[in-house]
């Protein structure tokens, strides 16, 4: 993991920056004067808060311009050092859509930011903004980059966003995700007041940038540009003007979607060549279900042994790369690289060297830069300004301006298949008053794609065929890369190294390299769209490939938005029927990755662990220090059977023994750790992140169903795994998500309509497996009982909402959900 972003802000050092940061006593004959509260802004000198968007000053591809990139001799550095937390904000075109940010503020000694003001409607204002060089936009695609070009509009106060003091900055707190690839300006007015009650004010180089004050240097001449066309826009509004503003600054929000677009539209031009085009392969088959149950506990539930177990392959391009060793460290370069040269750089190794020409300096220019590589016809067909040019853009960053990512290599996967037994299956359906099946239907079963959870498999999906199976409908699934059968053995000595079903939930969710984390959430997005195409080619015809339904768990249903969201984006006539999902049930999923799983009491503390013990601070080592001494006396049995659950207990004692002493300093600054890391986290996860293709979900009209446990407010505990909604993030969760996706919370049956509806049910029984099994789990469920009706009344809402097709949802125990 290396070592955590330690400050917000780009440089540490606060102190003097700028003019009027200091404190100095200035005296007169009557009273001290007290220097004034400033807004901490000094670029010259690397300090600045962000999000800002001046760290696209400078870019060399399009991506965030981070201190560290480049090496003593101007080259870029490894792809294997993005692991480290600031420098992947490197690989990024632009900043989170969700995580909240602070804009930090000096004050002299004595004087404290006056918390009401900062909670004030209006302190804080937030435009949308088309940024220069756009793509989108023709008349500001002339305007320089960087600079503001035109108002779209501003966000309302206490409906998009809140604001709040937090020590000495102000924090701006989301609360709906901005719209990833658009621009925004924050705007500090001066209603944002001190203790003293006197307005905070620009810092001297804001000040001097801010107006139409001669200045020398191109960098003095850029910044004012920059800023001169925040202020110019904002006031452009009309009810704002520039005495008001105290502090502005652009930021553009990362793109999320170019990239699974692309792989949609390479995946649809595959069918050109029915040899490329993704297909299922029937193996094996098997006798029934009943034999294969993850749940022991449900394997004598009859209607299991009316449901088919069957056997495939289908072979999809792995975009994360292969390790070559053994350790989770060696998975940091593994993450997604772009086939092509960004166009950024094209441009300027362009401009580069006619600036050479224009010196006369032609015998500099290497030639060689623009050599092709192997991929060049390809790029050049998705794309005429696309070039494979492999001495330009040696990090190849997949962004909004190079968007085509490299298949590293092609994977056959295990492909699992059930399907209704048609004369066992009328038993079981004439006891939920279903009419007879006479034959398989016309067209064939139709077929839900079922996705497991992190650490868990394929085969854990299978609980749910039983309930399916009376429904009419076949299933097939796959494993998430790094899990079940799709574990790596480097070695091929017969043993998973990188496992997360088997070994360490790091061999997918990677906290070593954030970028590796993000591009495993993208992949198993990215393989269930090749899935869904092979359905149509599967070698079994009561496969109805035309028909299809989705249901996630967990992981499962994190993944799935952005599947989802391009699956049923329209492509093109005669495509898009062989992509299309129709009707999609969610269990217990979430966004807002980061903050929920530093909040996840299942597996935040293993996560707060390893952010501290990687985080270079005082506190780090002691925990550290901690873990070598001190916890081995109440964590010791586990330190040699499960590192992962000795990290986690002896975190938790360090934690424990630090909150029994009173040191709330070290947790203070403990937290601040967690603060800083959730924002880079976050901002490195975004473009995998469900938030942000959960109005495109919406926006398509795919009708979805969600379940969530919130608990009884008693011994039930809410879902201990994702959290319901966080407690630091309001956009962060699982009732969020539902949210941003139109879902309409319901605790009733909705009768047959016509047209579908979506839906978010709340149990107030069972836990975060509830979906899968009936057991119950101890350190979340308060009885044996109501997890069993939990269980038992969430699988048939699912089943019989996808029957449905989402035009109706079934709700028998009403004990068991809430409003």
């Amino acid at each position: 993991m290396k070592k955590m972003l330690l400050s917000l802000s780009v440089t540490a050092a606060l102190a003097g920056c700028g003019g009027g940061e200091t404190l100095e006593d200035v005296k007169n004959d009557t009273a001290t004067i007290i220097p004034t509260a400033t807004v901490t802004f000094d670029p010259a000198n690397g300090v600045l808060s962000v999000p800002n968007d001046l760290l696209m000053s400078g870019t060399q591809d399009g991506t965030l311009n981070i201190p560290g990139e480049l090496d003593d001799d101007n080259v870029s550095i490894p792809r294997a050092a993005y692991s480290d937390p600031q420098l992947a904000l490197g690989a990024l075109d632009g900043w989170s859509s969700q995580v909240p940010f602070k804009i930090d503020l000096t004050f002299p000694t004595g004087v404290s930011l006056d918390e009401t003001s900062a909670a004030t409607p209006g302190t804080v204002r937030i435009f949308e903004v088309i940024m220069g060089a756009s793509l989108t936009d023709a008349e500001c695609s002339v305007v320089t980059a960087g600079t503001a070009c035109k108002l779209v509009g501003e966000l309302t106060y206490g409906v998009d966003f809140i604001s709040q003091a937090s020590g000495d900055a102000v924090a701006i707190i989301p609360l709906k995700p901005f719209n990833a690839g658009s621009s925004y300006i924050n705007v500090l007015t001066t209603g944002l007041k001190d203790s003293q009650g006197r307005s905070i004010q620009p810092s001297s180089t804001y000040a001097s940038v801010s107006e139409e004050a001669p200045l020398i240097t191109d960098a003095q001449l850029g910044l004012q540009a920059a800023v001169n066309s925040y202020e110019n826009v904002v006031v452009s509004s009309g009810d704002i003007t520039k005495d008001d503003i105290i502090f502005s600054a652009a930021m553009t929000i990362q793109s999320a979607g170019p990239v699974l677009g692309t792989i949609k539209q390479l995946l649809a031009g595959s069918l050109a060549n029915p040899a490329t085009v993704p297909k299922i392969t029937i193996t094996e088959s098997e006798e029934t279900v009943k034999d294969f149950l993850k749940f022991p506990d449900i394997a004598t539930f009859a209607p299991f042994d009316a449901v088919e177990y069957i056997k495939g392959e289908i072979t999809l391009p792995m975009y994360l790369g292969t390790p070559t060793g053994t350790e989770i460290s060696d998975l940091n370069d593994t993450y997604w690289k772009a086939m092509c040269s960004s166009p950024v750089a094209v441009l300027n190794q362009l401009a580069s060297d006619q600036k050479l020409r224009d010196e006369g300096k032609q015998e500099e220019i290497d030639a060689t830069m623009f050599d092709e590589g192997p991929y060049e016809d390809v790029c050049q067909q998705i794309n005429t300004q696309l070039h494979d040019y492999p001495k330009i853009d040696i990090t190849r960053h997949l962004t909004k301006y190079n968007p085509v990512p490299l298949a590293q290599s092609y994977e056959t996967i295990p492909v699992q298949i059930t399907k209704p037994i048609l004369a066992d299956i009328n038993v079981y359906r004439s006891a939920y008053n279903l009419p007879e099946l006479e034959s398989i239907p016309e067209g064939g079963w139709p077929v839900v794609i079922m996705q497991h959870g992190i650490t868990t498999n394929k085969e854990s999906m299978l609980a749910l065929t039983a309930q399916l199976s009376i429904q009419g409908f076949a299933t097939v699934a796959i494993d998430h890369p790094r899990h079940g059968e799709r574990g790596i053995d480097v070695g091929d000595d017969g043993t998973d190294d990188f496992n997360a079903t088997s070994g360490s939930v790091l061999s997918y969710m990677n906290l070593s390299s954030l970028l590796v984390a993000r591009d495993s959430l993208r992949q198993s997005s990215a393989d269930l769209l090749g899935l869904r195409l092979g359905l149509n080619f599967i070698n079994d015809t009561t496969i109805n490939a035309q028909d299809v339904t989705y249901i996630g768990h967990s992981l499962g249903s994190i993944v799935a938005p952005a599947f989802i969201s391009q699956a049923n984006n329209p492509l093109a006539p005669t495509v898009d029927p062989l992509f299309n999902v129709n009707t999609v049930a969610l269990a217990s999923g979430g966004g807002g990755i980061a903050s929920f799983l530093l909040e996840s009491a299942a597996f935040g503390p293993f996560i707060q662990g390893s952010v501290l013990s990687q985080a270079g601070t005082t506190e780090a080592d002691e925990l550290n220090v901690y873990l070598q001494g001190a916890a081995l006396s109440n964590c010791g049995a586990l330190a040699s059977e499960d590192k992962e659950a000795y990290l986690t207990c002896g975190y938790n004692e360090y934690v424990a023994s630090l909150t029994t002493a009173g040191e709330t300093s070290k947790l203070t600054n403990i937290q601040d750790v967690f603060t800083q890391f959730a924002f880079a986290a976050q901002t490195a996860l975004d473009s995998g992140d469900p938030t942000n293709y959960a109005s495109a979900v919406q926006a398509l009209g795919t009708p979805v169903y969600t379940n969530v446990v919130v608990g009884d407010g008693g011994d039930n505990k809410p879902d201990q795994v994702i959290p319901p909604a966080a407690a630091n993030n309001p956009i962060s969760g699982t009732i969020p998500l539902a949210n941003f996706m139109g879902l309409e919370t319901v605790s009733t049956s909705q009768p047959l309509s016509e047209t579908p509806a979506s839906y978010l049910v709340k149990f107030t029984k069972g836990h975060h497996g509830s979906i899968l099994t009936p057991a119950q789990d101890e350190a979340e469920a308060a009885t044996v009982e109501g997890s069993a009706a939990a269980n038992a009344e969430m699988q048939l809402q699912v089943a019989t909402y996808l029957a449905a097709r989402g035009r109706m949802l079934l709700v028998t125990n009403t004990e068991v959900v809430t409003d």
